[in-house]
């Protein structure tokens, strides 16, 4: 496991700047070391995003969402990838599955607004 946290943490000075590549690698390489590093997997599905693999993203952010279930942030950042892919119906379930695990979510609030909820 501490060899996981170091490539984490190497993962996110990575993306601080801005090598979207090295990030991914150097995340793959923490999940790999440890699957059951949920923000590491969060933070993999928000990296796949940036290099615009939505599917890679959504992949890697259920799996952060199945190692830690209470966290509202893999299904909120899974809602907006969904929604820009127009997949309505998904984004929804998303945006819900956040408000569940914290009410009064603000953004998720918002984004079920925005489809008339």
């Amino acid at each position: 496991p501490r060899e996981a946290e170091y490539h984490y943490k190497l993962a996110l000075g990575w993306n601080e700047t801005g090598n979207l590549s090295k990030t991914v690698s150097a995340l793959v390489r923490a999940v790999q070391l440890n699957p059951r590093h949920a923000r590491a997997w969060y933070n993999l599905g928000l990296a796949r995003n940036g290099m615009n693999q939505p599917e890679a993203a959504l992949a890697a952010l259920l799996k952060a969402e199945s190692v830690r279930p209470n966290d509202p942030d893999p299904p909120y950042a899974r809602a907006t990838i969904l929604r820009r892919l127009r997949r309505i119906p998904e984004a929804i379930e998303a945006a819900q599955r956040t408000l569940e695990i914290q009410p009064g979510h603000p953004s998720a609030l918002a984004l079920l607004r925005e489809f008339g909820l």
